[in-house]
C-alpha cells in the first residue's frame, strides 16, 4: 500500500510541475488523483495505521457505554447503520475518506489557482495523517478549508454551520469557534508584530510550564485531566518543540509575513490563514505540556498551510524553481512521516 501511495504521490509532484500547461485536462487529472487516493484509505489493511484497529473496535462495538463518552455520537450512529449492512469497518473508511477529500478538494479549488501543487502539498503532508489516523479530523480539517471563504466574507452564518458540522464529526474542532472572532482585514505593520510575536510567547508559555489542564471547564477539563493521566503513565509521547520539522513551518511563517504585499495580489485569503498558521503554531509550544492538545489544535489550524505552502510559488523566480522548493518540501514531510515518525506501518 505504501508503494502505491508513494508512486501516486510522486506522479502528483509530477503533474504539478506542468499544472499550467495541463489546460482543461488538469481538472480530469485531479478528480482522477482524489478517487485513488479515497480509495486507497478506504481499502487499507487494518493495522497499517496507528488508529485502524480502534476504528474496528469502535465500529464493531459501537453501542458498548463507554464508547457513549469517548467516541462522537455521529460516528456511532454511522458504525451502527454500517455494521448491520456491511459488516466490514472498511464501509466506514470509505465514507469518511470520501467525505474528507471531497470538502478538501472543492476548498483546494476554490482557494488556490494551483490545486495540483495544493494537493501534492496535502499529500506529503496531511493525508495519512487525517484519512488514515484521524479520520474524524479529517472530516472536520475539510469543514475548516471550505469555512475561511465565508468567514473571510463575514457570512458567520455559513461559518457557524460548517464549525457546527465539523464538531458533529469530531468534539475537538469545538476549538474552531473561537476563530468567528478573526477577520481577514489587512495586515498593517503593527498587525504582522502582533501575530509574529505569538511564536516567542509559544515558547515563554513553554519554558514557563503553563498547565491549562486546571481551567475550570466542564468535560473538556475532564478530557484533558484524562490525558494528563496518560502523559504521566507514558502512554503519550512528550512534544518536541525544538524539531527540525517545527522550525522549518516557523521560517516558512516568517517568509510567507514578510512577502505578504507580494503574496497578497495573489491570494485573497492571506491574512486570515497567517493568523490561523500563526495559531496553529503557538498551540504547539504553549500547549506542549498536553501533547494530545498541543497536536489536535496545531494539526487542525494547521491545514491552512497547505495553501499556503503553495503561496511559495509567487514569492521565487523563476517559476520552475519555486514550483521545485514547494515539491521538495512536501516530499522531505512526506519522508519524514513515513520514515521517521512512523505514522505508518511500511511493512
Amino acid at each position: 500500500m505504501i508503494i502505491a501511495i508513494s508512486i501516486l504521490f510522486f506522479l502528483s509532484c509530477l503533474v504539478a510541475l506542468f499544472e499550467e500547461e495541463l489546460a482543461n485536462i488538469k481538472w480530469n487529472i485531479y478528480i482522477g488523483i482524489g478517487v485513488l487516493l479515497v480509495l486507497f484509505a478506504a481499502i487499507r489493511p487494518i493495522g497499517m495505521d496507528n488508529d485502524s484497529e480502534n476504528y474496528e473496535l469502535y465500529f464493531v462495538r459501537y453501542d458498548h457505554p463507554l464508547l457513549v463518552i469517548t467516541v462522537e455520537y455521529s460516528f456511532r450512529v454511522i458504525s451502527k447503520w454500517f455494521y448491520l449492512w456491511f459488516h466490514d469497518v472498511h464501509s466506514i473508511f470509505l465514507l469518511y475518506a470520501a467525505l474528507g477529500l471531497s470538502l478538501k478538494f472543492i476548498a483546494f479549488k476554490r482557494l488556490t489557482a494551483l490545486p495540483l501543487l495544493a494537493v501534492a502539498v496535502y499529500i506529503g503532508n496531511y493525508y495519512i495523517l487525517h484519512e488514515f489516523t484521524q479520520i474524524r479530523v479529517g472530516v472536520a480539517s475539510g469543514l475548516l478549508l471550505l469555512a475561511i471563504k465565508p468567514l473571510s466574507e463575514k457570512n458567520y452564518k455559513k461559518t457557524f454551520v460548517l464549525f457546527l458540522l465539523a464538531i458533529v464529526f469530531h468534539y475537538s474542532s469545538i476549538i474552531l469557534l473561537p476563530l468567528m472572532l478573526l477577520s481577514n482585514k489587512e495586515l498593517t505593520r503593527k498587525n504582522k508584530i502582533i501575530w509574529a510575536s505569538l511564536i516567542p510567547l509559544g515558547y515563554i508559555f513553554y519554558f514557563l510550564n503553563i498547565n491549562i489542564t486546571s481551567l475550570p471547564i466542564p468535560y473538556i477539563s475532564e478530557k484533558l485531566d484524562a490525558y494528563q493521566g496518560l502523559k504521566d503513565q507514558g502512554y503519550i509521547d512528550e512534544v518536541n518543540v525544538f524539531n527540525l520539522v517545527f522550525f522549518v513551518r516557523i521560517i516558512i511563517f516568517f517568509y510567507i509575513l514578510y512577502m505578504y504585499d507580494l503574496i497578497r495580489e495573489h491570494n485573497l485569503y492571506l491574512s486570515l490563514m497567517i493568523k490561523l498558521m500563526a495559531l496553529s503554531l503557538f498551540s504547539f509550544t504553549a500547549f506542549s505540556s498536553l501533547p494530545v492538545l498541543a497536536f489536535r489544535i496545531s494539526e487542525l489550524y494547521g491545514i491552512t498551510e497547505i495553501i499556503l505552502f503553495t503561496n511559495i510559488f509567487y514569492m521565487i523566480r523563476p517559476k520552475p524553481l519555486a514550483k521545485i522548493i514547494v515539491i521538495t518540501i512536501s516530499i522531505t514531510l512526506f519522508c519524514i512521516s513515513v520514515f521517521y515518525n512512523n505514522i505508518i506501518q511500511i511493512m
